[in-house]
């Protein structure tokens, strides 16, 4: 049954099954569930989307002498896709922790902040909001389209329980048209309350929707989340570390890293061993390090040999190479590289 009602709505979680029995809530464990409510007072409004985002110091201006804002949604388990729509100026914070939510725009002006980064959505384009972190939004006149994906359902596919994607970051033209694809060769399926859907159909559309997000959007890098904090030293530390992973298999040092990041060197050094408990030497180290791991992991022995990748990745003795890849990662070299065969 689909709500619409120009009252208070009644409680539910937004984008999972309701826990107790309200209309929208699925007929059975695993159904999909259809929910829709509208209305025009902003203190609903705020009430109802609150419920599911976590949103925090929302301020709500009028755009218009009406308000009118909209919600409609179709989800499991494991997804589901949303439209959302208001027509108000909205500013507020928000946090996920469970969901990654892919997020374009289809008119109005939205904007989201995170850790210093900015970005301004453009119709049509998505982008993964942060998860396990608050952002800030602004919102004005909008409809919005939403894909959410269950974490647990994401990171089993991808065999990474610690696997994130990178926040606001806007994908290729060649992510747009497959992010495009999936939604619309799914959407009209996944929404159309008379199609039953088998567990397996539910799935498959569920991995459709992951998978194209995989391949749309950059993996979060771990490294990102070392530096917490939002002030100038903070950002211009993230740009040595930048730096260091886009850089590390070239000839660079303290000076190259500390002028990436506007820094001198000494300042490089005392920002480094103040947040991450490291020198220069050190972080370059670990990071060719893992470079060296990760190829290694990936070549075929019959092809290459472990003494040419150290050398790719700036070790020149090979074995001191040797000693510090099994101080980090309890093997030799040539036991990651035989791993391959």
């Amino acid at each position: 049954m689909v709500l619409s009602t120009q009252t208070r709505p009644s409680a539910t979680t937004l984008g999972t099954p309701p826990t107790t029995p309200v209309a929208g809530a699925p007929e059975r464990p695993g159904a999909r569930w259809f929910r829709r409510v509208k209305g025009t007072d902003i203190d609903h409004a705020v009430a109802f989307f609150s419920e599911g985002y976590d949103l925090r110091s929302p301020v709500v201006r009028r755009t218009s002498r009406h308000t009118p804002w909209d919600f409609s949604g179709v989800g499991d388990e494991r997804m589901s896709l949303r439209t959302a729509r208001a027509a108000v100026d909205f500013r507020g914070a928000c946090r996920t922790d469970d969901e990654f939510h892919v997020v374009w725009l289809r008119s109005g002006s939205t904007s989201f902040s995170h850790r210093g980064e900015h970005v301004d959505l453009q119709p049509g384009v998505p982008v993964v909001l942060p998860i396990g972190d608050t952002w800030e939004m602004h919102h004005r006149d909008i409809s919005l389209n939403i894909v959410q994906l269950d974490r647990r359902f994401v990171t089993a596919l991808t065999g990474d329980p610690d696997f994130a994607f990178e926040p606001l970051q806007r994908p290729s033209t060649e992510g747009v048209r497959v992010w495009q694809d999936v939604v619309r060769r799914n959407s009209s399926t996944w929404l159309d309350r008379g199609t039953e859907l088998s567990t397996v159909a539910r799935r498959d559309i569920a991995e459709s929707f992951a998978r194209a997000a995989l391949t749309a959007f950059p993996r979060r890098e771990v490294w990102r989340a070392s530096v917490d904090g939002t002030g100038p030293e903070h950002e211009r530390l993230r740009r040595a570390l930048e730096f260091v992973h886009a850089h590390a298999a070239e000839a660079i040092g303290t000076p190259e890293i500390a002028s990436a990041a506007g820094l001198s060197p000494r300042g490089l050094q005392q920002s480094l061993r103040r947040h991450l408990d490291q020198t220069p030497g050190e972080l370059l180290r670990q990071v060719r390090l893992d470079g060296a791991h990760a190829e290694l992991r990936r070549a075929d022995r019959d092809e290459v040999s472990v003494a040419e990748i150290a050398r790719a990745w700036g070790f020149g003795h090979l074995g001191r190479f040797s000693a510090a890849y099994r101080v980090r990662f309890g093997e030799l070299p040539s036991e990651s590289l035989r791993s391959r065969g």
